[in-house]
């Protein structure tokens, strides 16, 4: 198990070569099935000794190259473990399955090689159906222990049928359970983001990361598994009963608590402790930390082989049921993570923070501040690690009895995955003496990865340690014998909340009767235009464009001046969007306009003088707007100098290129919005912040 604890650090290269071989950890020996006796099934604990070391290396190059993907981790070896426990359930003196009720064997059947035998087959079964595509090495897994994988038998007086009978009635209790693994997990909510990975449109929302895969390849993230939400849990609970408080301080409504939950994670990225940059490590990697640690006491308590599994069951049925009410309310609030924050707050600004993988503490433009560890594939709030890390730790205590851990993880000099060869300066080792110390460090871990803002964690721990009681009641009646039949799982009806949430229709506009006739400059404005004016001291005219910048999507236009305080409808016989300039400002400021349709033409309402436009689509930043919606100027006569290092950007505040203005540098502007300069620079057209410019010449 330490030559694996080793593998798992080094990552999957190694993993693969040496384990997902045919024969895996037997080949590694230089031993073929023939030269194995059969009594040495009397002598392992199948779990730990075949099935995982088998396991976790399919996991790695398969479901999760980072170990990080918890909900799919975590089902496939619940399902696993599910299946090898009802196996043992026979041998057991009063227990019974959870999806299978196998008569109880005599007591002279009762043995050590029966049980193993049996707990095999089951997970042999398991695997076949969570994860086909690698037959090969299930089948290798048994008959390199003399098992054969044909035996398809389902004679219930023989530890092959039972094995049989209980994989496959563990595969089909959870395989329609909601995590829609018949449609390879995909996504059946029809979640989506309100925000692109390029533009964030609410500050208060969950932005998808831009992950570099390879030399050039980038891809965007998408919400893993949000139908976790809607699987049934081991647990006799109903998730919807479990509520997590708003995260209330990722509102920038309250700009100072959004601001300092910000700096807090900037606080920590700052003065990132060797310790804590190796902690963040291990508790990302779930096959390290919730695997192995329980696998260290299964070991040091000398459990057997039987009760290995029924540990491991229990413990990834925790975590798993407190990961349904985790991601149940990772959907309700969608909320923003630490980078998109902590850039919307202070764009190029300089801040003080870790500088990426051996550069330490650096000074550098917020826009280019990144997280120790890449972000984890969904929503900030609640923290989804801390939460299995409070359910485990809950659910093993209740097992065994005691809070003692006493796990080391030793790391030696320069063994870091993001800082190799720097990380630790010296041989380091992690010590957790209880769980309560484990599932405290796993949680702060998300903050010093730079992942989670502090109350995120907070959340977890408070909603999720719960979970291990529950998994643990249910688990203690099949142990008793007491638990009643349960039918195959079935996924959960969507939530309420979130439902109602998606039904919810914007409010209606009213459109009071006309008490004047329309002004007559309303009523000739264009013939692709109607205006009802609801007062007559109206006056409209077509668009003057020439001071409006870059306006890609345009399609058509009014202006509106004059007394509108009883309000004006403007419908357009072309299909699109419509915006609202405002031109009291300068620059003008705009506005997304609730439409809706008369007489199949797109209307709008608007109650104060300005402009409004017909765009082709919804507008974004490429079409000529900042962040906060302002115009865009074009600019004839205008030079910027770079005051320092500039970042150049596909629009005002959006996707930084791999190019980088070094100070002094001069350069043309063309174009200019309120906070940033278009200009050129070796032949392309870019952005910069004009906070960081001196300007001369006519550059408004």
């Amino acid at each position: 198990m330490k030559k694996l604890l080793n593998f798992l650090r080094m990552g999957p290269g190694l993993l693969l070569i040496s384990i997902l071989l045919t024969g895996g950890a037997l080949q590694a020996q230089n031993l073929s099935s023939s030269e194995l006796p059969s009594a040495q099934l009397d002598q392992v604990n199948p779990l730990i000794d075949i099935v995982l070391p088998r396991l976790y290396p399919i996991i790695v190059m398969d479901v999760s190259p980072s170990l990080g993907d918890a909900t799919l981790i975590n089902r496939i070896n619940m399902v696993v473990s599910l299946g090898m426990m009802d196996a043992a359930a026979p041998y057991h003196e009063t227990a019974v399955g959870m999806y299978t009720r196998i008569p109880r064997l005599p007591e002279n059947e009762v043995t050590d090689r029966n049980i193993n035998i049996a707990m095999l087959h089951a997970a042999y079964q398991t695997l076949l159906g969570l994860l086909p595509q690698r037959t090969p090495v299930w089948r290798d897994m048994l008959s390199d222990y003399g098992l054969n994988p044909d035996d398809e038998s389902s004679d219930v007086s023989t530890p092959v049928g039972i094995g049989n009978l209980a994989g496959r009635g563990a595969l089909a209790g959870r395989l329609r359970d909601g995590m829609n693994q018949l449609g390879n997990y995909q996504d059946n909510t029809g979640y989506m983001p309100v925000n692109s990975a390029y533009v964030l449109r609410d500050p208060s929302r969950w932005q998808p990361g831009v992950r570099l895969q390879g030399a050039g390849l980038y891809t965007v993230q998408q919400f893993v598994t949000p139908q976790l939400a809607n699987t049934e849990p081991v647990g006799a609970f109903d998730p919807r009963e479990f509520r997590a408080a708003p995260p209330i301080a990722s509102d920038p409504e309250d700009w100072e608590a959004y601001k300092e939950q910000a700096d807090a994670v900037l606080e920590v990225s700052a003065n990132l402790s060797e310790e804590q940059k190796l902690k963040a490590e291990l508790f990302d990697n779930k096959i390290l930390s919730l695997g192995l640690s329980f696998v260290h006491l299964a070991q040091e308590s000398n459990w057997s082989p039987a009760d290995t599994a029924r540990g491991y069951f229990l413990k990834t049925a925790a975590a798993m049921d407190g990961s349904i009410v985790t991601w149940q309310e990772k959907a309700r609030y969608d909320a923003v993570r630490p980078f998109s924050a902590i850039r919307h707050i202070y764009g190029d600004e300089p801040v003080t923070a870790w500088g990426g993988p051996g550069a330490g503490t650096l000074e550098i433009p917020a826009s280019q501040w990144r997280s120790y560890l890449p972000e984890a594939d969904h929503p900030e709030y609640p923290s989804g690690s801390t939460c299995g890390c409070y359910a485990q730790a809950q659910a093993v205590r209740r097992f065994s009895g005691s809070d003692e851990l006493n796990w080391t993880v030793s790391y030696p000099a320069g063994s870091s995955r993001i800082e190799p060869g720097i990380t630790p300066t010296n041989d380091l080792a992690l010590n957790f003496a209880t769980w309560t110390d484990f599932a405290r460090d796993c949680g702060q871990s998300r903050v010093w990865a730079g992942v989670h803002f502090p109350a995120a964690v907070e959340a977890g721990a408070a909603l999720c340690g719960g979970f291990g009681d529950l998994a643990y009641e249910y688990f203690r009646t099949l142990l008793d014998g007491s638990a009643p039949v349960r039918p195959a799982a079935q996924a959960l009806a969507a939530d309420p909340w979130f439902t109602a949430g998606r039904a919810q229709e914007p409010d209606p506009v009213v459109v009071p009767p006309s008490t004047r006739p329309t002004p007559e400059t309303c009523r000739a404005v264009s013939d692709s235009i109607y205006i009802m004016a609801v007062n007559s001291g109206v006056e409209c005219q077509p668009l003057d464009t020439s001071g409006l910048g870059l306006l890609a999507g345009y399609l058509d236009a009014v202006k509106l001046s004059g007394e509108l305080t009883l309000g004006v409808q403007i419908c357009f016989r072309a299909g699109g969007s419509l915006i609202f300039f405002d031109e009291s400002s300068v620059p003008p400021t705009i506005t997304e306009l609730t439409t809706y349709e008369v007489s199949g033409m797109v209307c709008g309402w608007i109650s104060q003088a300005g402009t409004v436009m017909l765009m082709a689509s919804a507008l974004d930043k490429a079409s000529g707007f900042d962040g906060a919606g302002n115009a865009v100027s074009r600019l004839s006569e205008c030079q910027v100098i770079a005051r320092e290092h500039l970042s150049f950007r596909d629009a005002p505040g959006g996707q930084r290129y791999d190019i980088i203005i070094p100070a002094g540098d001069r350069l043309t502007a063309v174009a200019r919005t309120a906070g940033s300069f278009k200009v050129e620079y070796r032949g392309r057209l870019g952005w910069v912040s004009a906070d960081f410019v001196q300007v001369e010449g006519a550059c408004g």
